[in-house]
């Protein structure tokens, strides 16, 4: 029997995780805080109710997943999942090719086609979406998200909320990404990136630095 599990969000994303997620749990419902998507169905899945229900009424011993892009508001709701009792597990599809010694932390999310190589780890509460290269020795801190396609060299220090846009690659030789950046899509990195910094552009260039939440 399969075990039961919640997710977080109802959008095209979530949706998404609910197709990988049904060949491993039974997907009883989602949660949304978005008024269009009360008392909705999608997919054949119900839309339970919005966060107060969660946290007021279900079963702690449900699993719950966030699949939710946004770093900020993935982390801030698990950190609350994990506090009030509720089981966050992670989500690794079994079509990656990630090395014995890499380290993965709580609430940890990655799909198909990735591949990590030797001595990285990856903080709790990380996305990584597919096709993404992470090569070896690097420390990514939690909550960051790489989004489709993206490249990462050796011996990078990434640190938490980092986002990485599509296809985007950043070379070895950096050594540090600041927490809270933001590198946009096709964006080349070959210098370190600092703290809220946004980056598009090969090679990247800054403009504009974003608040750090």
């Amino acid at each position: 029997m399969k075990k039961k599990c919640i997710i977080f969000g109802a959008g095209t994303y979530s949706q998404v995780y609910t197709n990988y997620l049904s060949d491993s749990y039974d997907v009883v419902g989602y949660i949304d805080d978005a008024e269009k998507y009360k008392d909705a169905v999608v997919n054949g899945i119900k839309v339970l109710g919005n966060s107060d229900f969660l946290f007021e009424k279900l079963d702690r011993s449900l699993a719950v997943f966030v699949p939710i892009g946004d770093n900020n508001i993935r982390v801030s709701i698990l950190e609350k999942l994990k506090e009030s009792g509720f089981e966050t597990p992670s989500f690794i599809h079994k079509d990656t090719i990630i090395h014995k010694s890499v380290e993965i932390g709580q609430a940890v999310y990655i799909l198909p086609a990735t591949n990590v190589m030797p001595s990285t780890t990856i903080g709790d509460y990380t996305m990584v979406s597919m096709g993404v290269n992470i090569a070896h020795h690097n420390l990514i801190e939690k909550g960051c998200f790489f989004s489709q396609g993206v490249n990462i060299g050796a011996s990078v220090h990434i640190q938490e909320k980092a986002y990485f846009g599509i296809g985007s690659t950043l070379m070895t030789g950096v050594k540090t990404v600041g927490r809270n950046s933001l590198i946009g899509a096709g964006a080349v990195i070959i210098r370190d990136v600092p703290d809220g910094a946004v980056l598009v552009g090969n090679p990247g260039k800054i403009i504009r630095t974003k608040e750090i939440i």
